[in-house]
């Protein structure tokens, strides 16, 4: 591993991910680390990613920890090394769109629990509940199925070579 600085395109492209991750309600920091995880071909130490983003070890541990939690990061460790390492998630893609399933379907709840609970009088709020509640069932629905087929094809690609591979 290398505590070179990143070239500038990268630098750049962390930036831009951090600024959209952090729109997005992420900690700055923890979209920077994960933008500079995803350009990163080997598992990363905390020392060598505190050196290449210029942040504290402890910032970055933090934020690895949060990242982890959320399941786009896993920790590794090495033979011979006791040092923690961080990469991205193998089924990175898999696990963004089941969270994000997840969250679809407590908004959605949410609002189905609204509209039978609540006392709407006016036919306007009525309409606007009912409305979400159909867009949401349609959302966790498309997002389903794009889970579904991105298995599909993921499936198709790996496993011939996995298979040629070994």
């Amino acid at each position: 591993m290398s505590d070179r600085a990143p070239s500038a395109r990268t630098r750049a492209f962390v930036e831009q991910l951090a600024v959209l991750l952090e729109s997005d309600g992420m900690p700055r920091v923890a979209g920077r680390l994960f933008g500079l995880l995803l350009v990163s071909a080997e598992p990363r130490s905390l020392d060598e990613l505190a050196s290449q983003l210029g942040v504290s070890k402890a910032s970055i541990s933090i934020n690895a920890r949060f990242l982890e939690e959320k399941g786009v990061v896993e920790r590794v460790g090495r033979q011979a090394d006791r040092r923690d390492y961080y990469c991205i998630a193998d089924d990175i893609l898999e696990r963004t769109l089941e969270q994000r399933i997840a969250k679809i379907r407590r908004f959605q709840q949410s609002i189905a629990e609204a509209r039978k609970c609540c006392t709407v009088e006016h036919e306007i709020v009525r309409a606007r509940l009912e409305n979400m509640d159909l867009a949401y069932n349609h959302l966790i629905d498309a997002t389903g199925q794009a889970l579904n087929a991105w298995r599909a094809r993921r499936d198709k690609r790996t496993t011939p070579s996995l298979t040629t591979s070994r």
